[in-house]
């Protein structure tokens, strides 16, 4: 018959305890190590703000998101944050948006919920080369004839073919308009999703040239009618900055999608941010405004914009 001894356990307490000990030394050593290499290791994150916040921007349209910031994170990964604010007509609450990167160059964005409401479906609207429409176009001048013409709207302008930025500047010119942080272009249309595809689902590219900037207090000033020159000369130099390392998955981005994008260098449309319905409806009289699809619509009650 076995003789089955009762455990020693005071053995066992002292080696749990030591156990215990160890584990919090190592983390209190490794906590210690993680500091000092943040203050002796250059991190990167003004690559990650320029890279990461900028994708970040250019994958949500429906948000105004003009500060950043980086903070003390962990050893094993990077922390990016974003503010602002839907893109709305009127008045909109504050959002926040956490972009982070661990040691092996993989990132995560938890969605702002993406773009949604009628931006996005006006975004996802356009078509590359869609030509004259006349009924189309009718239909938005009694839309747009049938409001007060002082409301302020968030809509996309699309044209009837693809712009170069030449012909941009012409565009401009012709309606006396000035490109600046209200105008975004539309460089490409999100392609549509096949579900039997391999390939990820990718979005639209919508840039302004104040997406690479953090913040109102830097230098930066537009250059009105020829603000289309710039702002793809911008676009390409933000493209040329990625390697195609880069996980902008997260974004539903693509490296390739991007560098061709930039290489046509081609605009099929724009999304204005708080234009008076006014100045919207004198577009549809310019030949190359295939239409304008309004996405939200609010009065300006106090008359600052």
């Amino acid at each position: 018959m076995l003789n089955v001894r009762e455990p020693d356990w005071s053995y066992v307490g002292r080696s749990l305890l030591k156990v215990l000990v160890v584990t919090a030394a190592l983390f209190l050593a490794f906590s210690a190590v993680d500091r000092v290499l943040w203050i002796f290791i250059d991190s990167d994150d003004e690559r990650m703000a320029r890279v990461y916040g900028t994708a970040a921007r250019v994958a949500n349209p429906d948000k105004r998101l003009p500060y950043g910031y980086g903070h003390v994170g962990e050893l094993l990964e990077t922390t990016y944050v974003l503010l602002g604010e839907p893109r709305r007509a009127g008045d909109a609450d504050s959002t926040g948006y956490e972009i982070t990167e661990n040691l092996f160059g993989t990132v995560q964005a938890p969605s702002l919920g993406g773009p949604v409401g009628g931006l996005s479906d006006a975004i996802d609207s356009l078509e590359t080369g869609p030509g004259v429409n006349e009924e189309l176009t009718e239909k938005a001048r009694k839309t747009l004839d049938g409001l007060p013409q002082t409301l302020d709207a968030v809509a996309v302008v699309e044209f009837t073919q693809a712009m170069t930025a030449e012909r941009l500047v012409a565009f401009n010119r012709r309606n006396k308009l000035c490109g600046g942080a209200d105008v975004s272009y539309i460089y490409s249309p999100a392609p549509h999703y096949d579900d039997s595809s391999d390939d990820p689902p990718v979005n639209a590219v919508v840039w302004n040239r104040d997406m690479t900037e953090e913040g109102p207090w830097e230098d930066f000033t537009y250059q009105c009618e020829t603000e289309p020159e710039a702002a793809l000369k911008e676009f390409r130099r933000w493209v040329g900055l990625l390697d195609e390392g880069d996980d902008l998955s997260a974004f539903e981005l693509d490296y390739r999608w991007l560098a061709g994008t930039a290489e046509e260098g081609v605009v099929h449309g724009l999304v204005v941010d708080r234009w008076k319905l006014a100045d919207l409806r004198k577009l549809l009289d310019d030949p190359e405004v295939r239409t304008v699809h309004l996405a939200d619509v609010a009065f300006d009650i106090d008359g600052t914009r």
